[in-house]
């Protein structure tokens, strides 16, 4: 006949407490009583001990035959019985007793948090990481310290500071406390105030400018519109900006030779960045082109954009379309559907146009801003469990559908009888 060690314990546990009333002492152990290999289960729980004393199978923090138990849960190993195996592991501990696993206290620099007077970053310290205090940096020695970005009298430019499009040119200075850059003497587009690093800003300089004004011949006459980024429109002269890098003229592109590139505008394009560990950015499909972005397959395209009047679809299945702007006047259609799939940026659907959002099976789109516009149609479909669409905001006489059964619609703003399907 077996019996459990843990009932056998409970049993003469609560025999011991009546007995402490009598004879003062305590609960003793029934390990004492059950022979060879209970020690384990004695200390661990769990554990079976046969008629004759010898260990049964293993249990949750058991250890067979002389092995040492662990304080929360464990495995013995050894035979199927756990008669021969060696001790379990305690929670964060290591096989046979052995010392406490360290976890790490931080992983990078961000993780410490910063005193004044100290700079604290994330390092090796015996055998896990932990914030450690450097002390104050020196700010003027010439020399970057942790928690310095710059030293004094540094600069840099605009462009590489801020969020994407932030600034539009000029110079920074590294502040006094050498942990930053001072951005007063960047430019901001959109102010209407030509600045360093513009060639326009609104109508500043007073139109018009034309395709002359740029030395271009194709279309001498045109008037150049300022664009959000404060640059005069060149795709007006020839089909593709002054100083693009790579002007598709109903042509492929393929990898990195797609960094850059510009789709014609009037052309159709294909931009192959499919595969992974392959990156395109920065391309282009200019006003009134057709083109088609393939990202899917472990593939990123990274700042793409689709001008006004352009139409672009974006195949990112099991890929990743970052940092995508899609211009009022533009259709785009997203393929974003399938686990591990990744869409981000903005997009304006116009009046008149349809454009889909498919987020399903696992796609994440939930860093892609949609403006459905005033008589545009929006479909959003999130399907599937970790589904999330795009953060829509459906105006007034658009029609925006959801479909998100098991997935996440992601809360969208809608204006009256704007939205109908799941999220109305």
């Amino acid at each position: 006949m077996r019996r459990s060690s843990a009932f056998a314990g409970g049993a003469s546990c609560l025999l011991g407490l009546v007995l402490s009333i009598v004879v003062p002492g305590g609960c003793s152990s029934s390990a004492d009583d059950a022979g060879p290999g209970a020690a384990g289960a004695a200390s661990g729980g769990g554990g079976r001990v046969d008629s004759a004393g010898s260990a049964g199978s293993a249990g949750k923090g058991d250890a067979a035959t002389g092995g040492s138990s662990a304080a929360i849960g464990g495995d013995a190993s050894g035979g199927d019985d756990g008669v021969s195996g060696g001790g379990s592991r305690a929670q964060g501990g290591t096989a046979g007793g052995g010392p406490p696993r360290v976890s790490d206290k931080c992983e990078t620099d961000s993780d410490c948090r910063q005193v004044t007077g100290s700079c604290f970053v994330c390092e090796a310290a015996g055998a896990a990481k932990d914030c450690i205090d450097k002390g104050a940096p020196s700010c003027d020695n010439g020399a970057l310290e942790p928690c310095e970005v710059c030293e004094l009298g540094d600069s840099k430019s605009c462009l590489e500071l801020g969020l994407p499009g932030e600034f539009s040119g000029g110079s920074a200075r590294c502040l006094a406390t050498c942990d930053g850059w001072d951005t007063s003497g960047c430019s901001v587009c959109g102010n209407g105030e030509r600045e360093a690093g513009e060639a326009c800003d609104g109508t500043d300089p007073p139109p018009p400018h034309t395709c002359a004004d740029e030395d271009l011949v194709d279309n001498p006459d045109v008037a150049l519109p300022c664009t959000s980024a404060c640059r005069f429109d060149t795709t007006l002269c020839g089909g593709c900006s002054k100083d693009a890098a790579n002007c598709l003229d109903d042509s492929d592109c393929a990898a990195e030779d797609c960094n850059d590139a510009e789709c014609k505008s009037g052309t159709t394009c294909e931009l192959d960045c499919s595969g992974t560990s392959t990156l395109c950015h920065n391309a282009h499909c200019n006003h009134g082109a057709s083109c088609h972005f393939v990202c899917n397959d472990e593939g990123s395209c990274a700042g793409a954009v689709c001008d006004s009047g352009a139409s672009c679809e974006l195949d990112c299945a099991g890929g990743s379309c970052e940092d995508v702007t899609c211009r009022t006047g533009a259709v785009c259609d997203f393929a974003c559907d399938g686990e591990g799939s990744q869409c981000s940026g903005a997009a304006s659907c116009g009046s008149g146009k349809t454009c889909t959002f498919d987020c399903s099976d696992g796609g994440d789109c939930h860093a892609l801003a949609v403006q459905c516009l005033s008589g545009s149609t929006c479909h959003f479909l999130c399907g599937g469990a970790g589904s999330v669409c795009p953060k829509a905001d459906c105006q007034s006489e658009s029609d925006c559908t959801f479909a998100c059964p098991g997935g996440d619609c992601n809360e969208p703003t809608c204006a009256e009888g704007a939205c109908s399907g799941d999220e109305p």
